[in-house]
């Protein structure tokens, strides 16, 4: 046997066989490896978009909770969450059917709060008015609106998972 020239063992057509299919298991087994870590640094990265403040007022603590909350929506009722506070107004995104916007802008005191068709009859017509107007417009007024930001966020996962009985 030597270390430099051919080998003069010959293998055979099944050992090259298995060699191979060991061959791609390994590259099938590091591929695998790769989709998992990296889709699930995609999701992470998917959620950490989806709070967005221009205006820096929301402290990390508050980032971390509204994550949190986009994954637990997510998680538990298949809706997105897209958290945007800017100035000069609220322009809301194109959403799709699944996507929940909640926008603010501080400086001018506006707050809007747009739900996807099926969680709006289920929460019903009220349910933004109050978002808006009792929650998100005070807590804009006292400056306390990162406060009512995640109170908005909690208040929406409580709606979603109470029972509805079916009244209009």
């Amino acid at each position: 046997m030597s270390l430099v020239g051919k080998s003069s063992r010959r293998t055979s057509p099944l050992e090259r066989f298995f060699r191979g299919m060991a061959l791609l298991a390994v590259i099938a087994g590091v591929l695998w490896a790769f989709d998992a870590r990296f889709s699930r640094l995609a999701e992470r990265l998917e959620s950490q978009q989806a709070i967005s403040d221009a205006t820096g007022g929301l402290s990390e603590a508050d980032r971390r909770f509204l994550r949190q909350a986009a994954e637990d929506l997510r998680a538990r009722f298949g809706l997105e969450l897209r958290v945007r506070v800017g100035t000069g107004g609220v322009d809301v995104p194109e959403l799709d059917e699944k996507t929940v916007f909640i926008g603010l802008s501080p400086d001018t005191g506006m707050a809007r709060v747009v739900l996807p068709p099926l969680a709006a009859r289920a929460l019903g017509p009220d349910f933004i008015t109050v978002v808006e107007n009792d929650m998100l417009a005070a807590a804009l007024a006292d400056g306390q609106w990162p406060k009512g930001l995640c109170a908005a966020v909690v208040f929406l996962e409580r709606q979603l998972s109470e029972p509805r009985t079916g009244e209009h």
